[in-house]
């Protein structure tokens, strides 16, 4: 079912101009800023508010000689609506670096910002690429640095997330902080499976996870019509039917990947699935790439992302 673009379990930081290729951050974070306060302008009427926190004003009673009223943020639970993005809105949030716009849009278990980068043309062909979603499949994120620095055609809205997965990636674990596999942590076809310390613990309740939430905000928000998302090391792409099954060979060609089914798991409660689910008519699916992964082959897979956005 569509929904209507606005955001109620994480909302966008806009963290200022990328100079260079970035990356997540992987440590320093307070893990109390899951509940703490935090707000940036965007200009005139546009708060942006991170996870967890609702922006209220509060204006403080002076006498005429005194200075004037100040406004405070207190933190709240209620749900948070956030400030439409320049890929939804058309418009603009502020100047773009040479590697586009960077979000924060929302916190892991440990604190750690997950971030988007926003590049290309914004109400174009909107493609999101998730570099790391389990800790211990990094390889993905050279795909999203190459991305970030690589000349989009016209047309494309590109959204890169480096790593919604930035506490299991620092301790080299697939869960997050919690014991989570986040990929069977999303909200269709979510059921309880295995337990915290096994592989495939799905979490207490769908999308139960600070991680999965930002992330399912963030689709829920820009209705990206391509989502790839990569994982290690089987070093193939599942093989599907009509339009998917078509992009999923076309992808697989330009790469040098076999079409090859991934069996083995449980497959309930993830991502790729739900993605596709949430946003009508769109392709989204996994990349299993190999153990390792070159800077040629992060290329090579870069330009294949490009060349099937408008398949």
């Amino acid at each position: 079912m569509r929904r209507a673009p606005v955001v109620a379990a994480a909302t966008l930081l806009v963290l200022g101009s990328c100079g260079g290729s970035g990356g997540t951050t992987r440590s320093g974070a307070d893990p109390s800023a899951r509940s703490s306060a935090a707000t940036t302008s965007l200009g005139a009427g546009h708060v942006v508010t991170m996870p967890g926190t609702t922006p209220t004003t509060t204006t403080t009673r002076t006498t005429p000689t005194t200075t004037t009223p100040t406004t405070t943020t207190t933190p709240s639970s209620a749900p948070i609506t956030t400030t439409p993005s320049a890929a939804t809105t058309g418009g603009s949030l502020g100047p773009a670096g040479p590697t586009g716009r960077r979000f924060v849009i929302g916190r892991s278990v440990q604190g750690r910002p997950i971030e988007a980068i926003e590049r290309g043309s914004p109400g174009g062909t909107v493609v999101l690429v998730i570099g790391v979603i389990h800790g211990d499949e990094p390889a993905g994120g050279a795909v999203t640095d190459t991305l970030e620095r690589r000349t989009l055609p016209q047309g494309i809205d590109l959204w890169l997330v480096p790593s919604m997965n930035p506490d299991g990636q620092a301790a080299h674990r697939r869960t997050n902080a919690d014991l989570v596999d986040l990929n069977r942590n999303f909200p269709r076809r979510w059921a309880p499976l295995d337990r915290p310390g096994e592989p495939e613990y799905a979490g207490p309740s769908a999308a139960s996870e600070p991680e999965t939430k930002a992330v399912v905000a963030l689709i829920s928000l820009v209705r990206p019509s391509l989502v790839v998302w990569y994982h290690q090391d089987l070093n193939r792409i599942a093989p599907a039917v009509g339009r998917a099954g078509a992009v999923r060979r076309a992808y697989a060609a330009l790469t040098g990947l076999p079409v090859l089914p991934v069996t083995g798991g449980t497959y309930t409660g993830t991502a790729s699935s739900w993605a596709q689910a949430e946003v009508r008519g769109s392709v989204s699916f996994i990349v299993e790439l190999g153990p390792t992964l070159s800077a040629e082959e992060a290329d090579r897979h870069a330009a294949a992302v490009l060349a099937v956005a408008g398949a």
